[in-house]
């Protein structure tokens, strides 16, 4: 009996400690279209695989869309790239006579991607195809 509660306990000893990964946040503008748009990017970063997963926030509007990608190191760099969904947004579901459409969102999915160096983002968010330039700086 003793040995049976003694093996969970040595192999419990081996398993690697889990770290709390840093919550990192960032703020800054882009132009789309022919307006200037405030954004703010929160996310956290396994430290292992490099895996990003947030949130994207559009300030101006007050969206907020899920942000899930990589951070992989690129010498005194770092690459960000990251799908950006709207999530759980309301999504339309319309019919007239049989024929419709079901599950269509109002929100566009995003790529964001750019190169972090120091506490400054330069990069781009991908929206329908169109690149809008898009700049953010470290805050937390």
């Amino acid at each position: 009996m003793r040995r049976a509660l003694l093996l969970p306990l040595l192999l419990g000893a081996c398993a690697p400690a889990v770290r709390p990964q840093p919550v990192q946040v960032w703020e800054g503008s882009a132009r789309v279209l022919l307006t200037v748009q405030q954004y703010r990017l929160i996310f956290t970063v396994d430290p292992v695989s490099h895996a990003l997963s947030g949130t994207l926030a559009n300030l101006s509007s007050g969206d907020r869309f899920e942000a899930a990608g990589t951070l992989l190191p690129a010498g005194d760099a770092a690459e960000l790239s990251a799908q950006v969904t709207p999530g759980n947004a309301p999504r339309l579901n319309a019919g007239i006579l049989g024929f419709g459409i079901s599950g269509v969102t109002f929100k566009s999915d995003a790529f964001l991607s750019g190169q972090v160096r120091g506490g400054l983002f330069d990069g781009s968010l991908r929206v329908n195809g169109v690149r809008y330039p898009l700049t953010l700086r470290r805050v937390q």
